[in-house]
């Protein structure tokens, strides 16, 4: 994955998003492109009575705070040693992302509920995950970045978003220690397991088989603990199979692992 784009907002969860976009740059030879998004509310702010005045100085104070945070990721970049740029851009944070995901090949954004935005964050992620052309790493608040070379764990379900987040993973997958490939009550498909371990040796990477039994009611769960027997250090899996408005009115599996990420998610849809 040779172009990183990672999402720059100065939030609790912007260490982690740091941290794992630099592991995947050192694994993969990669370079960061770092994007900070001012929301357009940002300069609706404020009431016409108050006059003009009291507005631009709110401006000028975010644009004040953009540039400090700016300096310091600055410096932090240029300790790591890894090559980077910095894209400023106005609007809405999801959009902005999705736009420059078109050169990219992946896109590190947060997981979990974290801060006071939870619910927001957690939309924008799932919203950049269905509409991007990249896929996106989730990383959860308080992980220490992402153990590429760690086991992975690919979720499979025979479904058009299982196979494209698998293709999408393809090159971190190379550089895992083991590849679990995970489906729950298989389907009757022509799509199945087997046929997915096969593709990936043609990739040369192995990957063992498991099948658990379960239903729509326990998936995560199932996920959740075979992720903790193996060890995992990342998940891959497809973004919302379901109707994403189905998926965010009674749950589902990608909400369900995203509000409470157990590593770094690799998504796709």
């Amino acid at each position: 994955m040779k172009t990183i784009l990672v999402h720059i907002e100065g939030d609790n969860g912007q260490e982690s998003r740091l941290s794992a976009a630099f592991d995947l740059a050192r694994a993969t030879g990669g370079h960061l492109v770092c994007l900070s998004v001012m929301p357009y509310a940002a300069y609706a702010l404020g009431d016409q009575a108050m006059g003009a005045f009291p507005i631009t100085t709110l401006i000028d104070a975010l644009e004040a705070r953009r540039k400090i945070e700016r300096v310091a990721i600055e410096a932090r970049l240029a300790r790591e040693g890894v090559s980077w740029d910095w894209l400023a851009a106005d609007g809405d944070a999801s959009d902005r992302l999705v736009e420059h995901a078109r050169l990219a090949d992946v896109v590190v954004m947060s997981a979990g509920p974290f801060a006071h935005q939870a619910a927001l964050q957690l939309g924008r992620t799932g919203d950049v995950a269905i509409r991007a052309p990249a896929p996106v790493l989730a990383v959860p608040e308080g992980a220490a970045g992402i153990d590429v070379a760690g086991a992975a764990l690919l979720c499979w379900d025979g479904g058009q978003e299982a196979g494209t987040a698998l293709r999408a993973a393809l090159p971190l997958l190379k550089l895992a220690q083991s590849v679990t490939l995970l489906t729950v009550a298989e389907k009757d498909t022509p799509y199945t397991a087997r046929a997915a371990a096969a593709f990936l040796s043609r990739h040369d990477t192995h990957a063992e088989v498991i099948e658990r039994g379960g239903d729509d009611a326990n998936i995560e769960q199932v996920i959740r603990s075979v992720a903790a027997e193996r060890e995992v250090a990342w998940i891959v899996q497809g973004a919302y199979g379901h109707s994403r408005m189905r998926q965010m009115l009674f749950g589902g599996v990608t909400r369900g692992l995203l509000a409470d990420a157990p590593v770094p998610i690799l998504m796709a849809h």
